[in-house]
């Protein structure tokens, strides 16, 4: 995946020269951050630990859903627990609960900070897009590509949800997204699923790098270099050529490993959310508390998946640890 050259570039020189943005553009960027992150940070507080995996994985998959039910997952638990049962009724709560917690915070969000967690959010539409075509491409059914919805971008649950009951197969899926900035990608690609998803990732990363504010690019910027390495880890390990996002300026990360291994996996996992971690510890009036807060929500949302996915699969609980990004 390419982005137009030199464009991340220029991200980067916007990303270290603060002065580069006029000052009322500064002025704009600071005003609803003290009220934002402060609410924010109550939340961090109520986010799982270490103990809490640890437990996760010595309990079944009834006594996992009882224990969240003590937690922030006691709502999506409850409402859910009628329809479903075991793993499908912790992944899908998982999935409710993300959405949920999102909007909770585009909801109290005040003006700049609410502009700058839309950009970042925006990324579930990709994702959501992508589930909703690849879905439709390999037959799943309605419940099925439905359940994997996180519905926290600009598009809302009810028009996936429309889109998926309106659509049988990935023609129509597409003809779908008619109306959204995403239909003229997913045409011109008609057909090649990978090659759309391709697109509408450079397409998220074009859009968010131009409008968002430095503290954001910066992540940005991390962000991608984890999504190029990982890359070419899988294009060393299957011998397919893996797309790239351009870079011109990105510095390699120095892998533990050579090899497309869990341990590799988890030490890039780590350097992203120690990022985010870093960025929910700073009193500073601009994205960068609350950022920190998604990712770290992200993060716990994916051990407690990892987890239940392992033990649905039998795997060792050694091997389901090694997983875990704690």
């Amino acid at each position: 995946m390419e982005l137009p050259t030199g464009f991340l570039e220029k991200a980067e020189k916007r990303e270290k020269k603060h002065w580069f943005f006029p000052i009322s553009f500064k002025r704009k960027s600071t005003s609803g951050y003290a009220y934002t992150n402060t609410r924010v940070r109550v939340m961090k507080t109520k986010l799982l630990g270490k103990n809490d995996f640890r437990k996760m994985m010595n309990m079944s998959f009834s006594e996992i859903a009882r224990y969240m039910q003590e937690t922030e997952y006691s709502k999506e638990i409850s409402e859910l627990a009628t329809r479903y049962t075991n793993a499908n009724l912790i992944e899908y709560s998982l999935n409710k609960n993300l959405e949920n917690t999102f909007n909770r915070i585009l909801a109290f969000s005040m003006k700049a900070s609410e502009e700058q967690v839309k950009l970042y959010l925006k990324k579930f539409d990709i994702l959501n897009a992508k589930t909703f075509l690849r879905g439709r491409f390999s037959g799943q059914g309605e419940e099925a590509i439905i359940s994997q919805f996180i519905c926290a971008g600009s598009l809302g649950r009810k028009f996936f949800e429309n889109a998926v009951k309106k659509s049988s197969n990935l023609d129509e899926a597409i003809m779908q997204l008619k109306g959204t900035e995403y239909f003229d990608i997913a045409k011109k690609f008609n057909g090649n699923l990978s090659k759309i998803e391709d697109a509408l990732d450079k397409h998220y990363y074009r859009d968010v790098l131009e409008k968002a504010e430095p503290e954001l690019v910066a992540f940005l910027m991390d962000e991608i270099k984890v999504k190029n390495t990982l890359n070419l880890l899988r294009a060393k390990k299957t011998g397919i050529k893996m797309e790239k996002i351009e870079n011109e300026s990105e510095t390699k990360l120095a892998l533990p490993k050579t090899d497309d291994g869990i341990e590799n996996r988890v030490f890039l996992k780590k350097f992203l959310l120690e990022r985010g971690n870093k960025m929910a510890r700073e009193f500073k009036r601009n994205v960068r508390p609350v950022l920190g807060y998604l990712i770290a929500k992200e993060n716990e949302i994916s051990n407690i998946r990892i987890i239940v996915r392992g033990k649905s699969s039998n795997l060792p609980a050694g091997l389901i640890e090694e997983q875990l990004v704690i």
